[in-house]
């Protein structure tokens, strides 16, 4: 009877544990989806694509270097108008040679989500910024083991990087 218990036991916990780690939520303000982006961004290996309306977090954005200087291939689409502010680490980056395309194609580039290796995915109202994480009242999401979800959102991105031209983006960095 004891073996059988032992073993109804480990099932029960080995069967939850996938669970257990799909999604995690957090809000700001609070540290907890800078440092969530952060961890994502240090284990990605191959591919961090990443849509955002605004990116001015020096921690986010000394990670991304980092990820770059490893050889993890980044793209990165965000705002035009947003990259246009003085907070704006969008041509700093750019700079750096990160692969950066400002939206061309809607009136704004709104979303907030990121692709981890094509394995895991965030997203939620949590913008890049240090006011998201001091100040704001903000959500984020991470899937990280979802592959239907993070599918979906890998999608979204090939398509927006598609139709966010390299050459519109060049012709916004050259005007600004």
């Amino acid at each position: 009877m004891n073996l059988i218990r032992i073993c109804f036991i480990w099932c029960c916990l080995f069967l939850a544990v996938p669970s257990w780690a799909q999604t995690e939520v957090y809000f700001t303000p609070s540290p907890k989806c800078e440092n969530g982006l952060i961890h994502m961004i240090n284990e990605a290996q191959e591919s961090i694509d990443v849509a955002v309306y605004s990116i001015n977090n020096k921690k986010l954005v000394a990670a991304l270097k980092k990820a770059n200087e490893r050889g993890v291939k980044i793209r990165i689409l965000t705002d035009r108008l947003q990259a246009s502010n003085k907070s704006s680490k969008v041509r700093e980056l750019h700079d750096y040679g990160f692969n950066i395309r400002v939206h061309s194609k809607n009136k704004i580039e709104h979303n907030k989500f990121a692709i981890f290796d094509g394995k895991k995915a965030s997203t939620g109202s949590y913008n890049w910024t240090n006011p998201a994480t001091e100040k704001n009242s903000e959500n984020c999401v991470f899937f990280t083991d979802d592959a239907k979800v993070v599918a979906e959102y890998q999608k979204r991105f090939d398509y927006l990087w598609k139709v966010n031209t390299k050459k519109a983006s060049e012709e916004w960095f050259t005007k600004h």
